[in-house]
């Protein structure tokens, strides 16, 4: 090898490689005329044979050597190849960086981003040590403030000098009428410290940022935070009671308008409330719970010693003064009939609590209380005298009643009681719904028809003109059924409890009648709806 310097076409590097050629002639000859002729033939025959076997039998790939510089980039790298005088090839890799965007590195210039390294720190201080050198290169650019009194536009992100002061200490803040321009942001930086020896084993995190001293106003026309947050309680306190201050409070009009449109939500929403309980009382609802239970022992055994009383002694009285002694608690025993001062009494306590409950309900809803009673209660001589004497005979009644001529139609019941030979039925008249009705639980109709043509007279005489035949109906209502003899006066009763809680008057069965019995005895004892015996308290 000659140790002239060779070309740079003909140099040799790591990335070099020769490529064999396959010879241009396969035998050197001297030029003879016959030889030459000869050696053509068999040349050409043999690359006729060659390249039919190659053709026919050989698919696999082949080599061929760039003749020709080519070019490959990559992501990394670049690669290139150059021919050389021998017939070998150069190839050349060459490493590439990742170009960065200018838009990008505009975009960090012009927010004056920095960059903090925190490789090196070990220790909280070495990264606050780095961060102050990396502040103390990089200082914000000051400017003076303009004379004129025009306001900033609000990208330019002007700060005061307090604000100066609290990036850059004390130094340069002697003037008051510098300010920082532009957009100056502040790197996040978070790392975490080692355990060393001694130390807690928990990784501790730093702020980014240097503990800068706290802004402090020097414009004698700012409040400090303290001063403002006094300001702002005794405004929210004082905002419905300072009548000298009308900075915050309504106009005269908007107050009127305001309270106005109070009072008609208030008169909406109690117009609601009455539909709704109207509405309420139309329709009958069937109970959560068992209409009758058993009473407490207590009551129990209350019962059970009124069967020792003395025949003349008087147990209890009804609200008319009417006094009940042990006969008529007698008929409260099994399969016995129950007589009039029982029936009635029962059914006046009814009445008494519902026109109570009635009462309160319309304190609850705002309604004015009318003098005019909810619920009436006949006795069981109102239906035989009227059938005797005619409607005429009920007016000083309904007076004593609350309820005379038209004002009947403000009541919502009227409970007529019926005893007609040896069996009990009850009718009731619903003015509020304009309805007639009549329960009878052997489910007999030879009744029905008499007493509707009977309370219809009775109501053409009480309300005259004001009395449509065709707006009242008698509707065929269900109640329960009786499969005996003698429980047709508690039948009753119960009927009269239910249509005035407004529940279904078929949700009971027969076979609650005797416990019934007992209930109806503690409640005449009780003296009414109360205590134990409180009314809408379902057992009763």
């Amino acid at each position: 090898m000659s140790r002239l310097k060779r070309k740079a076409s003909q140099e040799l590097t790591r990335n070099s490689f020769a490529v064999s050629e396959p010879k241009k002639h396969l035998l050197e000859i001297p030029p003879v005329d016959t030889m030459g002729a000869i050696q053509s033939y068999v040349a050409r025959a043999y690359g006729f044979v060659k390249s039919w076997f190659m053709e026919s039998w050989y698919t696999g790939s082949t080599y061929t050597h760039m003749s020709y510089a080519e070019e490959v980039r990559t992501r990394d790298h670049v690669q290139t190849s150059h021919p050389r005088d021998d017939g070998a090839y150069t190839l050349k890799r060459q490493r590439t960086r990742p170009t960065r965007s200018k838009s990008a590195h505009s975009d960090n210039r012009r927010g004056n981003r920095l960059i903090l390294d925190l490789d090196g720190c070990r220790t909280e201080a070495e990264a606050e040590e780095a961060l102050d050198k990396l502040w103390e290169a990089r200082r914000p650019r000051l400017i003076r403030k303009p004379s004129t009194g025009r306001k900033y536009h609000t990208e330019e992100r002007a700060l005061k000098v307090d604000d100066e002061e609290m990036l850059l200490g004390d130094e340069d803040a002697s003037s008051k009428d510098l300010i920082v321009a532009g957009p100056c942001r502040a790197p996040r930086a978070s790392f975490r410290t080692e355990p060393t020896r001694g130390s807690s084993q928990h990784t501790q995190r730093s702020g980014s940022f240097p503990r800068y001293k706290p802004r402090t106003s020097r414009d004698s026309g700012t409040t400090s935070d303290g001063e403002l947050a006094d300001r702002m309680k005794k405004l929210l306190e004082s905002s419905g009671e300072q009548k000298d201050s009308k900075q915050f409070s309504p106009s005269s009009y908007a107050q009127e308008k305001r309270i106005k449109a109070a009072k008609e939500r208030e008169k909406q929403k109690r117009q609601e409330a009455v539909k709704a309980a109207r509405k309420r009382r139309l329709m009958r609802r069937r109970p959560i719970e068992a209409l009758i239970s058993p009473m407490p022992m207590e009551w129990e055994r209350k019962v059970e010693e009124v069967r020792y009383r003395e025949h003349h002694e008087v147990i209890t009285t009804s609200i008319g003064g009417t006094e009940l002694h042990l006969k008529d608690f007698s008929t409260l025993g099994p399969r016995q009939w129950l007589n009039d001062e029982i029936i009635n009494t029962y059914i006046e306590w009814i009445v008494d609590a519902a026109n109570k409950a009635a009462v309160e309900e319309a304190k609850e809803l705002g309604e004015p209380v009318s003098i005019v009673p909810r619920f009436i209660a006949h006795n069981s001589f109102f239906w035989n005298n009227m059938r005797k004497k005619g409607p005429s005979s009920t007016t000083g009644l309904m007076r004593r009643k609350k309820a005379p001529g038209d004002k009947l139609l403000e009541v919502d019941s009227v409970f007529v009681p019926i005893c007609s030979g040896n069996h009990w039925t009850i009718g009731v008249v619903r003015p509020i719904a304009k309805t007639i009705e009549y329960f009878d639980s052997m489910g007999g109709q030879y009744m029905t028809k008499p007493f509707v043509q009977t309370m219809r007279e009775w109501l053409q005489f009480q309300l005259g003109d004001k009395y449509i035949e065709d707006e009242w109906t008698v509707p065929q209502t269900g109640c329960a059924a009786q499969n005996n003899g003698f429980d047709c006066g508690v039948f009753v009763c119960t009927n009269a409890f239910c249509v005035a809680l407004g529940l279904d008057t078929s949700c009971y069965i027969e076979h609650d009648m005797t416990q019934q019995r007992r209930n109806i005895a503690a409640l005449l004892i009780n003296r009414g709806f109360h205590g134990d015996f409180a009314w809408n308290k379902v057992g009763l």
